[in-house]
């Protein structure tokens, strides 16, 4: 049964997250602080450095999309793709977007108009132009071509070089040369901190969706929203996510994801009919111009002298974030991948993923910002006051058949988190797993041990909130997500060091024929 378990791996993957859970369990306040601490002290020193790294990874997703080297096909040129398009780009945009991007996509506008960028006068028109248009930004091209280099990286080394292992030791061999202790010790230590560091990346969206599905059933339940019943929502959505995890990839996730893009979009058509459609569309309009006009200056501002620490706890937070996450989402990119380009992969991940998180800020973001400048709701204080998921609530009490459409709203929340958590617990296992062929998955007992400690983290937090009074959980979720981030970027490093090398090698060595005259070529 333990045969293809990599147990240095996995108990320090499990011993990692161990250590982080307990002392917030038995010394929440003083872990809070720490938390904190760690995350003021990483968004006021290294703005420069994340703004920098997504900045270099647009101008590389534009490069292969425009490129030769878009042609290049992960598993080489004759290999045919294991899943069928619609289900592909399913499957990447739920792993990818996540709930956080229903979630955000409706509030996070409220946060802005109160702490607006470049010293904007809080509630002020302009204030509003800009809360519509940063949160596109933070969710937008630059955000999505973080994640592009890792992952064709990791689908190149592992596909077309024939790898049988995903483990980043394995795929940066040409890097880590030898086998000498010290070589073998840092080789477990990499891919002990990725799998605990893929745990990490579900923080944001578990930490915050699984709070708002309890905030929306108690109010359908007529019940108080007690520590209790939050338990109880994250374990019947461990329940139901293990169901999907002990199934195969295509199966469990695949199905699902299909049937959730399309729930999604009828709940965003519902509600763009039902709300105020002149103001939505003219509202994204002017939205994705400020985005084009203000990209540059959004994509350097540093914040270093007005420190209104509006970038340090929104722009810094979420390419930390996604910096956190990219070895683990390129892991899971690259598994589903096969047969695809690599222009195939950066524009599905860079524009239809950036695309269908545009729709939720145009359609839900938009409505609730309609019914704060109509005088129905003060949202942006409602937001600070109350909390994200008071200020969920009440935009979807406002739109008609208000109950139908809360549970299609959690619905659609919640088979996004179990998209995540399957895909997390699948990757988990096969990061500490040993001798797995191409296409062989893990055992079903082990992805579901994997299921089980996925949450850990998550429960830790809302422990730390009902243990800690006035505590901020969306500033300690950023900060406990933010964690991972600076590990990573060693470990990224590596990787594409070990890419470089084996993909120049491979056009010397005429092994990917790269033809100068499709230079500006698309695929067929």
């Amino acid at each position: 049964m333990l045969k293809k378990i990599n147990l240095p791996i996995a108990l320090l993957a499990v011993g990692l997250l161990i250590a982080m859970v307990i002392p917030m369990v038995l010394f929440p306040d003083g872990s809070a602080a720490v938390i904190s601490n760690f995350y003021s002290a990483m968004t006021l020193n290294f703005p420069w450095l994340f703004l920098i790294i997504a900045f270099l990874s647009a101008v590389f997703a534009v490069f292969i999309m425009f490129s030769k080297y878009g042609d290049i096909r992960l598993g080489g040129p004759e290999a045919k793709p294991h899943y069928k398009l619609f289900t592909w780009i399913s499957m990447n945009m739920c792993s990818a977007a996540g709930a956080g991007i229903l979630i955000f996509g409706m509030v996070e506008w409220m946060y802005y108009v109160k702490t607006p960028p470049f010293g904007v006068k809080p509630m002020s028109v302009q204030a509003y132009e800009y809360a519509s248009a940063y949160g596109m930004f933070h969710w937008g091209f630059s955000a999505w071509a973080i994640y592009l280099p890792v992952s064709l990286a990791l689908g190149y080394i592992y596909w077309n070089k024939k790898m049988d292992s995903l483990n980043l030791s394995d795929l940066c061999k040409n890097v880590l040369k030898g086998d000498s202790l010290l070589v073998k010790i840092i080789r477990i230590c990499i891919d002990g901190v990725v799998a605990f560091g893929y745990i990490g990346g579900l923080v944001c969206t578990i930490g915050l969706g699984t709070s708002i599905l309890a905030e929306l059933a108690g109010y359908l339940l007529n019940m108080p929203v007690t520590f209790g019943l939050r338990i109880s929502i994250i374990l019947v959505f461990c329940v139901f996510f293990i169901l999907s995890t002990s199934k195969s990839i295509a199966k469990g996730v695949g199905i699902i994801s299909g049937f959730n893009v399309k729930l999604a979009i009828a709940f965003f058509v519902f509600v763009f009919l039902v709300g105020p459609k002149s103001f939505i569309l003219n509202n994204f309009t002017m939205a994705i111009g400020t985005n084009i006009r203000e990209f540059v200056h959004m994509s350097f501002n540093t914040d270093s002298i007005a420190k209104t620490g509006f970038v340090q706890q929104w722009t810094i937070f979420y390419w930390a974030w996604y910096v956190g996450c990219t070895i683990s989402d390129g892991l899971w990119l690259a598994r589903v991948s096969y047969g695809r380009t690599f222009r195939e992969i950066a524009i599905v991940r860079c524009i239809w993923t950036s695309l269908s998180c545009w729709v939720a800020f145009a359609v839900l973001g938009n409505y609730g910002m309609s019914l704060e400048l109509s005088g129905k709701l003060n949202l942006s204080q409602m937001v600070i006051d109350s909390g994200n998921n008071a200020a969920v609530l009440a935009v979807l009490k406002t739109l008609p058949l208000s109950g139908a459409a809360i549970a299609v709203y959690m619905a659609v929340v919640f088979i996004t988190l179990a998209c995540g958590a399957t895909a997390a617990s699948t990757v988990v296992s096969i990061l500490t797993s040993k001798n797995l062929k191409n296409d062989e998955e893990p055992n079903k007992w082990y992805k579901v041990f994997w299921a089980f400690l996925v949450l850990l983290l998550p429960v830790s937090i809302l422990f730390l909130e009902h243990m800690v009074p006035g505590l901020n959980v969306l500033t300690t979720i950023q900060s406990v997500t933010s964690v991972f981030a600076i590990p990573m970027l060693f470990v990224i490093a590596l990787l594409l060091v070990s890419f470089y090398k084996i993909l120049k090698k491979d056009i010397e060595s005429k092994d990917i024929p790269v033809d100068k005259n499709k230079l500006f070529k698309w695929n067929e």
